[in-house]
């Protein structure tokens, strides 16, 4: 009787060794997992997405030598110094970007800079200015670089202009059809020249406001024929009205 007990507490002692070596095992595996996918997120978290947009606020400003800039850097600076503007980037933290940097006059149109200044309306003698402005900084090449539109800016902004000419077009269309003699004959004049003049006035002005100061990258020209067309242009001007909602701006958000 005795044996038989002694074999069972044997096998008892036996599977509960098993069953311990396995639940450790198991434990083991997962946190070998769970460590691995902290260092995936980790990885992913870190790595730059090549070409996004994100807006950010300048928190310092030096200059350094060319020599400096890091090597691969994607903005050709030229030669000389550089302006290095700090940047807290949202949900990223400070970033360092870098900028020409003229040694004698005034940043011109043809310079990062100049650009820049004139996109924040901010005048080269009130340089001072830019600290704690809020700009776009765009991720090339795995670097942070401050996003400058290719145009000198332009044009003014005109939405509320777009809309009520936009509207005057429909208004003076609809008249022109229910009234008659002189009176259609004025408003299907007026109906013309808002259609093929002020509408598209509105928004090529407008357009080019919007392309030079945010990161909208459509066609001024596009939009502006498509303004002409009757009828069409009021599909047009929906569709551009809602590209420039989603546009992301160049300083403070408008």
């Amino acid at each position: 009787m005795s044996e038989r007990t002694e074999d069972i507490e044997r096998e008892t002692s036996t599977d509960d060794e098993t069953s311990g070596r396995e639940s450790r095992s198991e434990d083991q595996v997962a946190e070998r997992f769970l460590e691995l996918e902290a260092e995936l997120s980790s990885a992913t978290d870190s790595a730059l997405p090549e070409g996004g947009v994100r807006r950010g606020q300048i928190v310092d400003a030096g200059r350094v030598p060319v020599e400096e800039i890091p090597n691969g850097y994607p903005v050709d600076i030229g030669s000389g110094q550089a302006l290095v503007l700090t940047v807290e980037v949202t949900g990223v933290g400070e970033a360092q970007t870098y900028l020409d940097w003229l040694e004698d006059g005034e940043p011109g149109t043809d310079s990062t800079l100049g650009r820049l200044l004139e996109s924040l309306e901010v005048e080269p003698e009130q340089l001072a200015t830019l600290y704690g402005q809020q700009l776009l900084v765009e991720i090339v090449d795995g670097s942070y670089t401050v996003y400058v539109p290719a145009e000198s800016p332009r044009g003014t902004d005109r939405t509320t202009g777009i809309a009520a000419e936009l509207g005057v077009s429909l208004a003076a269309l609809l008249g022109s059809v229910v009234a008659s003699g002189t009176l259609a004959a004025i408003l299907l004049v007026v109906f013309v020249l808002t259609t093929l003049l002020a509408v598209p006035f509105e928004t090529y002005r407008d357009s080019w406001y919007l392309r030079t100061h945010s990161d909208w990258e459509g066609g001024p020209v596009f939009w502006t024929v498509l303004a002409m067309v009757p009828l069409l242009n009021v599909l047009s001007t929906v569709l551009y009205l809602s590209g420039r909602r989603d546009a992301t701006w160049i300083g403070k958000e408008k």
